[in-house]
């Protein structure tokens, strides 16, 4: 019975991880093809330039990419990256934002996606944005016997640092952004339960509609 309940927990595990992302999640190599101006997880021609990812204690769960020189390409930007049709993109689960990398005259730059680019890689999550919350609350309302997948994107200076929600089955991954309504109820999501101007709690209330 235990092992069944294991394997239970795994898959349905493996389902929310695949839910979430469109592409490979936290690829550990990245080639970036000249000709095509294109990015790949695996190497398309011996001319590709060849990044790697590593992760370093004290990091803060940030990823660096080094080129195969030892050279740093990709400082502390995000904290898990994938490729999606030909981009590198990157996701900040303590600020709440994706981050689409770019390759140009040796230099690899970010740029903050917008809510429409965003949307496009998941289009079956429904966009919360931090502004639109009053006084740190929100209320959601979902179809009664339904689950509702919802995107938080930070739209504000604010960043969420070690922050967790409560109750914790909203949300099984490590990105932050993502959680799933199944019930009607309270979620918080704040850093140890503090609730201060500096680190202010977001309060979510999910409520059941016809």
């Amino acid at each position: 019975m235990k092992k069944l309940l294991l394997t239970i927990s795994l898959i349905t595990s493996i389902a929310l991880s695949a839910q979430a992302f469109t592409g490979t999640l936290g690829v550990q190599n990245v080639f970036y093809n000249p000709q095509t101006k294109t990015w790949s997880d695996q190497q398309q021609t011996k001319d590709d330039i060849h990044i790697k990812n590593k992760r370093f204690i004290g990091s803060g769960g940030f990823s660096e990419y080094y080129y195969e020189n030892g050279k740093v390409a990709i400082g502390p930007v995000t904290n898990v990256e994938f490729v999606d049709n030909g981009r590198l993109i990157g996701v900040n689960s303590h600020d709440l934002k994706f981050f689409q990398f770019f390759y140009n005259d040796d230099k690899i730059t970010s740029q903050t996606l917008s809510e429409e680019e965003v949307q496009k890689l998941y289009p079956d999550y429904e966009i919360v944005k931090i502004s639109q919350f009053t006084n740190n609350k929100i209320t959601i309302y979902k179809k009664f016997f339904q689950k509702k997948n919802i995107l938080l994107l930070n739209d504000t200076p604010l960043s969420f640092y070690k922050y967790t929600y409560k109750p914790t089955s909203v949300n099984p991954s490590y990105i932050k952004t993502f959680i799933t309504l199944s019930h009607p109820g309270k979620i918080v999501f704040s850093h140890y339960g503090d609730d201060t101007p500096e680190m202010p709690a977001l309060t979510i209330y999910v409520k059941n509609k016809f």
